[in-house]
């Protein structure tokens, strides 16, 4: 066993502080700290420890990026160390290796490494293996045990179940008024952005709101679901959607999913959104970097064509990039070519993104923990010591209004560190950005991205992407990746056995609730016969088409993220 010296600096207050109170819960417990602020530093110095006393060390992650991320560092910090890699090609394991940085479901594998001794498990995104099929990673094999998360909450009994009972202590390690006291965190001004919605739009709204409430008041007065918190009713929710198709609970819930996912994805994609960013479009331009953050992929692709078209450099960064597109795109961004990232979910975990001067969240988020780690990409220190600017975009009266409750507590938490914050119209946003900034806005026409024919050398990229087909529109022959994906829910579902079960509904859990909903009954994961697209239109009160459009969106969501390799697994179980 090798015994390695830390070439890293000393600790953080906060993280020596968590490091000590880890060790007093006979090195079992969960840290939590906010986005930003050293989780994986205070990680690599337990591991440290760990191999000082003779241990193995096994550092589980959610992802091949964080894989790769999780290696460099290690390595770079703990350079004598024998520190292998599980996923993404490599197989290493304890027999040559001190540390082993695993992706959970190569982790959870029957032919994963096992230690021979004692060891330490280091979770990192451990709120993610409270889903029934991840918690096999949850082993005796490890007598320490050190997970790491910012928010440490789930939307089912999961913590409850199968974290606690594993961790037993949750330590508090850092929030943002700790990060902002001890200059962990940089400084922040907040700015609520207000835009109307078109009168299309909001005629739309409505109907779909009347339908939401209506259903929820249904769903909680008279079919048994929880009012608060949301992520609770949401998983009552679906537990009534699984039943039988002629039970009014199940079509009321189905109703209700079905408005709440077309009322989001209308709200994602506002004409009066697009109308603000453009205006932003000049102060961005001077502005430094800028991550923007969409419902979905198209919205995504909309908002950076949108910047694209006003001179500002810009792309979408989907789950749909090819590792080469998105190694560009963050080296690009890193070093200043590239402007502006656009993304949806993929950037929340897992992604080592360089720093930003502005966040824009164009969608409201019911979760806390995406938009805590959505701030974390913003608030990082800047090396001159500047402020970091967050926008949020919402729709006035609407449900991601934050005067009808929308980001809960992420914004009093915001808010409570913010040096200023603003409540303003679409129209003011622009002069209050330039002063944050303290940026000039004089020129009234789009800057030209190409000067005396030298182009960025990522402009081509950025061009090439906004104009891509994006999975998320309507598109009625699937991807060759999406095939393979429907082939093993459509096995799971034919032959159903708990643990591929239990899988693939664990990665169902990244999608909205309809397309959910959709593949549920179409597959019968819930445990009754597959349903007829004519059977789920009834359900849904919609046409044949838009299920088949739901399905497709839904399996080509799975085939292009982190999900694709563990339902691959999982179909690999059932044969």
């Amino acid at each position: 066993m090798t015994t390695s010296t830390l070439v890293s600096g000393t600790l953080r207050a906060w993280q020596q502080e968590a490091l000590d109170r880890w060790n007093k819960c006979d090195r079992r417990a969960v840290v939590e700290a906010v986005t930003g602020t050293g989780k994986t530093t205070l990680g690599i110095h337990a591991a440290a420890d760990a191999l000082d006393r003779g241990l193995s060390v096994l550092v589980a992650v959610p992802g091949n990026e964080l894989v790769n991320q999780w290696h460099r560092a290690i390595g770079a910090a703990l350079p004598s160390a024998r520190v292998g890699r599980r996923g993404d090609g490599y197989r290493d394991t304890f027999s040559d290796h001190d540390i082993i940085v695993s992706t959970v479901h190569s982790a959870i594998t029957r032919s994963a490494p096992r230690p021979s001794g004692p060891a330490l498990l280091v979770a990192d995104e451990v709120h993610r293996y409270g889903a029934s099929s991840f918690s096999r990673l949850l082993s005796d094999d490890y007598n320490e045990r050190l997970g790491l998360t910012a928010t440490f909450e789930r939307s089912d009994n999961g913590v409850a179940e199968h974290l606690l009972p594993y961790f037993k202590n949750v330590l508090f390690g850092c929030d943002y008024l700790r990060g902002r006291s001890d200059g962990v965190l940089a400084p922040v001004r907040v700015m609520l952005v207000a835009v109307p919605l078109t009168p299309d739009e909001q005629s739309r709204y409505s109907n779909l709101d009347e339908i939401a409430k209506k259903e929820r008041f249904l769903l909680t007065t008279k079919y048994g679901c929880r009012a608060e918190p949301f992520g609770h009713f949401m998983l009552d929710v679906q537990t009534v959607s699984d039943g039988l198709p002629a039970d009014p609970a199940t079509r009321s819930a189905w109703t209700y999913l079905q408005a709440f996912s077309r009322r989001r994805e209308l709200l994602a994609q506002t004409q009066g959104k697009v109308d603000a960013l453009r205006s932003l479009a000049p102060v961005l331009r001077a502005g430094g970097r800028t991550l923007a953050f969409s419902e979905t992929k198209q919205s995504a692709q909309i908002a950076a064509e949108t910047l694209l078209d006003e001179g500002v450099l810009a792309a979408p960064y989907t789950s749909d990039l090819k590792p080469r597109d998105r190694i560009q795109l963050l080296d690009a961004f890193r070093f200043g070519e590239m402007t502006a990232l656009v993304a949806p979910k993929v950037l929340d975990e897992g992604v080592d993104v360089p720093e930003a001067d502005v966040g824009i969240i164009l969608a409201s988020s019911k979760s806390r923990r995406q938009m805590i780690q959505r701030m974390g990409r913003i608030i990082r220190p800047k090396a001159d010591g500047r402020t970091a600017s967050f926008l949020v975009f919402f729709a006035r009266g609407t449900s991601e209004d934050p005067a009808n409750g929308a980001h809960e507590t992420f914004l009093e938490d915001l808010t409570a560190i913010a040096e200023e914050v603003l409540d303003v119209a679409a129209i003011d946003a622009v002069d209050h950005l330039a002063d944050w900034l303290r940026v000039k806005v004089t020129q009234t026409e789009p800057e030209a991205l190409v000067d005396n024919d030298v182009r960025p050398v990522s402009l081509p990229i950025a061009e090439r992407l906004v104009h891509e087909r994006v999975n998320d529109s309507v598109d009625d022959q699937p991807l060759a990746e999406g095939e393979h994906i429907r082939a093993v829910i459509q096995s799971v579902g034919a032959r159903p056995g708990q643990r591929s079960v239990d899988i693939v509904l664990s990665c169902l859990g990244s999608l909205p609730p309809d397309q959910v909903a959709v593949l549920l009954l179409r597959y019968g994961l819930a445990g009754d016969a597959p349903a007829a697209y004519t059977d789920i239109a009834a359900i849904f009160s919609t046409t044949t088409g838009e299920v088949k459009h739901i399905e497709q969106r839904a399996v080509e969501a799975l085939s292009q993220g982190p999900e694709a390799d563990i339902l691959l697994a999982s179909g690999a179980v059932n044969e």
